[in-house]
């Protein structure tokens, strides 16, 4: 007999059965499978431990129950709402269960979505009322005419945030949903503390980081051991 802990989208064999987390086409591993993890680490990380925050991204959002067809797989989505915690499920995530869709979904384009992205799935997002819909171009603009673009809800329909240039080609916009600043810097996704500028590091990057830096210590001790001889 299947165990269920309905309705918090923990592990349940039977709905797994019924709507399962299989649609559509697997990431682009090139353009948006590491774009994908690292907008993840780096949303969480903003977050930490809250409850009524759920972060995930590439599973299936099913939102019409009693109809598995009726499934979105968004490359990054936040969910808020007290108990959000208690969501994690790796294979769905089913909107009747909490009774929210996300506020925030954020899309990576690639050569095989991009027509998606930007036209039936815009549309749905605008029909299901997530609040904000992001769209970030690796490529620097092949796919979506631009590098990024930041859409608000507004009465049904989806209206852009202003676009800021910085320097060094840099443009940016704030997240009013994630009270994060966006930004490109050499066609790279960054997410911003608009308070401190500080930049939301994800545990991949700190964990490249970590490493050169050691290799680095490694190197210059090496270099002081055979300039005394040793």
């Amino acid at each position: 007999m299947a165990t269920k802990r309905h309705p918090y989208g923990a592990l349940d064999e039977d709905l797994l059965d019924a709507y399962p987390d299989v649609w559509g086409p697997l990431p682009d591993p090139e353009m948006q499978e590491k774009p994908q993890w690292e907008i993840m680490d780096a949303v969480r990380s903003w977050y930490g431990q809250r409850s009524d925050v759920f972060v995930s991204g590439n599973t299936g959002i099913y939102y019409e129950e009693g109809n598995p067809n009726a499934v979105v797989r968004p490359d990054c989505y936040v969910v808020f709402g007290e108990g959000a915690e208690r969501l994690w499920n790796p294979y769905a995530y089913r909107v009747w269960d909490f009774g929210a869709t996300p506020a925030f979904v954020l899309e990576v384009g690639s050569k095989s979505t991009w027509q998606n992205d930007l036209g039936y799935q815009r549309d749905l997002y605008a029909r299901l009322g997530v609040d904000e819909y992001w769209r970030y171009d690796p490529s620097g603009g092949d796919y979506y005419g631009e590098p990024l673009v930041g859409e608000y809800l507004e009465r049904g329909e989806y209206q852009r945030f202003e676009l800021q240039p910085g320097p060094d080609r840099m443009i940016l916009a704030h997240s009013r949903v994630l009270q994060l600043e966006l930004r490109v810097r050499d066609q790279q996704l960054e997410f911003h503390d608009p308070q401190t500028g500080e930049i939301l590091v994800n545990a991949i990057v700190q964990r490249e980081r970590r490493l050169a830096a050691e290799a680095e210590v490694a190197r210059l001790q090496a270099e002081l051991r055979r300039l005394r001889g040793e």
